[in-house]
């Protein structure tokens, strides 16, 4: 019969969240506060003819999956995202394969690297994201909170940081 692998002992720090793990708390990446970004640990199922992994909203994630999609084929040396959401909440899952996620707050920027099927990679709103590094064959999964809505989307780096309240870089006209 399948047993499902416990997760980590909690380290009796309370969390202001209880979907996951910050990114710091596991090193991912290492030192940072992950911009309010973190890995999530989903379920495992371990089974000698292949393991489960499953995903409830509300369970596992923060929020109700109101969309999924997936990217896959993606060229080598190609990158996908470059856009920042006003209200969506998204979890990023490398299902197969690997790639790097930066995450962008409008003054830090972090890097993770994900390549494992059982973490999911929590990004609140006004973050902005880009996907690099992709391994041949991978598969970058992502939960969504809400339907596709282009008016949800900030495709302009520049006006994401206006709007995320970052101070404006050097040389950049202030509003």
């Amino acid at each position: 019969m399948p047993v499902e692998e416990p997760l980590p002992e909690d380290d009796g720090e309370r969390r202001q969240h209880p979907w996951g793990r910050r990114a710091s708390d596991r090193g991912w990446p290492p030192g940072g506060a992950a911009l309010g970004c973190r890995i999530i640990e989903l379920p495992r199922i371990n089974d000698p003819r292949g393991n489960l992994t499953f995903i409830e909203g509300q369970d596992h994630v923060p929020f109700d999956i109101h969309r999924v999609f997936y990217l896959y084929d993606v060229p080598g040396g190609q990158w996908r995202g470059g856009h920042a959401h006003r209200e969506l909440e998204q979890v990023v899952i490398a299902a197969s394969g690997s790639f790097d996620m930066i995450v962008d707050d409008g003054t830090e920027r972090e890097r993770f690297s994900l390549n494992r099927s059982y973490y999911g990679l929590y990004v609140p709103p006004m973050i902005w994201t880009e996907l690099d590094n992709f391994s041949s064959g991978s598969v970058s999964l992502v939960l969504a909170s809400r339907k596709y809505d282009e008016a949800d989307y900030y495709r302009d780096y520049d006006e994401f940081r206006r709007a995320s309240g970052a101070p404006a870089a050097p040389g950049e006209p202030v509003s």
